[in-house]
């Protein structure tokens, strides 16, 4: 089995059956651990890129072939880097009113940076974009107006992007 994921990520082992010493070909990346009933899960974390190979001791070998006993890979890659600007350095900030709100709001931006491509991202509080608004030209004189009657009441993230970079994150609260 190959597994691809990003430095930082999390795997998590979960023991069905039997004993399986799980060994990392590396040795570096973790210590020979064997998973039980009573230790039923194991989880690794994964902070440097490569690839890591491991094996069951008792049911396959050292570079033995994938699919060739208990063995598998994880392919570690380095997580790319969210590019941002500080709102403070850039001149930049955005307000939205009323907040609390019963749904219809203002959006404001204060300065405008370049000519960049401007959009107000909403957000649940689990993180899914639930609307993306791009801001024309009048959210930087009177504000533009956004109708969001129709969401539930509850607790928003709102997020500034300029040319697809996140600029700031505040919260917005919809009453009922």
């Amino acid at each position: 089995m190959t597994v691809n994921i990003q430095t930082g990520d999390i795997v998590r082992f979960v023991w069905q059956a039997g004993v399986h010493p799980t060994v990392a070909e590396n040795g570096t990346s973790w210590a020979t651990f064997t998973p039980s009933a009573s230790r039923p899960t194991t989880d690794i974390t994964f902070n440097t890129a490569g690839a890591v190979p491991y094996y069951c001791s008792l049911h396959a070998a050292p570079g033995q072939p994938l699919g060739q006993g208990m063995n598998g890979l994880i392919n570690v890659t380095a997580r790319t880097p969210t590019a941002t600007l500080n709102a403070k350095e850039a001149g930049i900030s955005v307000s939205v009113f009323p907040n609390p709100s019963r749904g219809q709001i203002t959006v404001k931006l204060d300065q405008k940076f370049g000519n960049g491509d401007y959009k107000l991202r909403l957000s649940n509080i689990i993180g899914q974009e639930i609307r993306s608004v791009a801001l024309k030209p009048e959210a930087f004189t009177g504000g533009t107006v956004l109708d969001l009657t129709d969401l539930r009441a509850g607790m928003y993230f709102y997020t500034l992007l300029v040319d697809g970079k996140v600029i700031t994150t505040k919260r917005l609260v919809l009453q009922n």
